[in-house]
């Protein structure tokens, strides 16, 4: 890309990160500027990401946030940004040329958000698009209905103000937020946050893969993020950072409420090893997975002493197949008993070495 056409970002908070990733999950998704190809943004091992600004020429405002069906939703009364836009449709247009402005020169200034603001010129003549981009500029209940505060409780930031300044860019970036989340059937919404946008890219797609389905509610939260760092490390060719190991965070929505979780530094750098995350995977069951995150890897040796046993018998008790159901669910394993614990004698061995190097 052309550094004078393009925007870099830096992660920040979650809410920031969710937006970035949410607008990135927006383009791929609808693929309406497949004229850019690859050049419309550029994810860095480090990190960062920049943005082709010519992307903001080619938005296709009315199909994705203003038509019925949208992508995102601004008029009038909705669930995440609440009179965004006017349900007269009065702002349409400024919102339009307000995406435009985004692809041109713009100015830097202080945002509560991003490393770098980049706010678009003010036109002395216009009043109405400079009483727009201020509506923009202030971080109310229309950018977030959750996090937003009222202009009725200036505590709402614990600062004692009804608002905190953000740019332009950010602002249009946050409409995005919602769209990096999945959600699950328990009514909650999930999202994978790490200082890294290629990690969360990868991530949450993943996250969508797995678990943006009906029979997500039966797992922990600690499994989701542990199955997901298991995948990309089978699927990515790049391992994680070690900056990545020790902040990757799972962010969930429920109701009203906010929670954050996060598993301990030394699991993530267990499972993110490419043998033990590939026999992880290979095995495929829960309590194989539980039994290494609670970091009893002796409960692994018991598991695969007790299989063995079973396995050479000629006939399996009640209390055998009581055994195999309880820590067995998948066919293929049960149907091999021999080969299923050696597998996980494998994973106790991978286990205990990379603790005496590692951990």
């Amino acid at each position: 890309m052309n550094e004078e056409n393009e925007i870099e970002l830096y992660t920040s908070n979650w809410l920031y990160n969710a937006g970035v990733i949410g607008f990135l999950s927006c383009l791929d998704r609808d693929n309406y500027l497949t004229n850019f190809n690859d050049e419309r943004y550029c994810i860095s091992d480090n990190g960062s990401i920049n943005i082709n600004k010519n992307i903001f020429n080619s938005i296709n405002f009315y199909d994705n946030y203003l038509k019925d069906g949208k992508v995102v939703n601004l008029i009038g009364k909705n669930n995440y940004y609440p009179n965004f836009l006017s349900a007269a449709g009065t702002q349409n247009d400024l919102f339009r040329r307000y995406i435009i402005s985004l692809s041109g020169n713009l100015n830097e200034g202080s945002c509560s958000l991003c490393n770098n603001g980049k706010f678009i010129s003010n036109l002395d003549d216009d009043k109405g698009f400079n009483d727009f981009l201020c509506k923009m500029e202030n971080y109310n209940k229309y950018h977030n209905t959750l996090l937003g505060p009222s202009e009725k409780f200036p505590n709402a930031y614990w600062n004692n103000k009804t608002n905190i300044k953000i740019c332009h860019l950010c602002a249009f970036i946050l409409i995005h937020h919602h769209l990096a989340f999945t959600k699950l059937s328990d009514g909650s919404e999930i999202f994978i946050n790490s200082p890294s946008f290629k990690v969360m890219y990868e991530l949450n797609k993943i996250v969508n893969k797995l678990f943006g389905r009906e029979e997500s509610s039966q797992n922990t939260r600690r499994e989701i993020l542990a199955m997901s760092i298991i995948e990309y490390t089978r699927r990515i060719q790049t391992t994680l950072g070690e900056w990545n190991k020790m902040n990757i965070e799972i962010v969930i929505k429920k109701y009203e409420k906010i929670y954050f979780y996060n598993l301990p530094y030394q699991t993530v750098v267990l499972i993110s090893d490419r043998k033990i995350a590939g026999l992880l995977s290979s095995i495929g069951e829960f309590s194989i997975l539980d039994a290494v995150l609670d970091g009893d890897e002796e409960k692994l040796l018991n598991i695969t002493y007790s299989i063995l046993r079973i396995s050479i018998k000629n006939v399996a008790n009640k209390g055998d197949k009581k055994y195999i159901d309880d820590y067995l669910k998948i066919w293929k394993n049960k149907n091999n008993l021999s080969k299923t614990a050696q597998k996980i004698l494998d994973l106790y061995i991978n286990i205990k070495e990379r603790r005496s190097l590692y951990v």
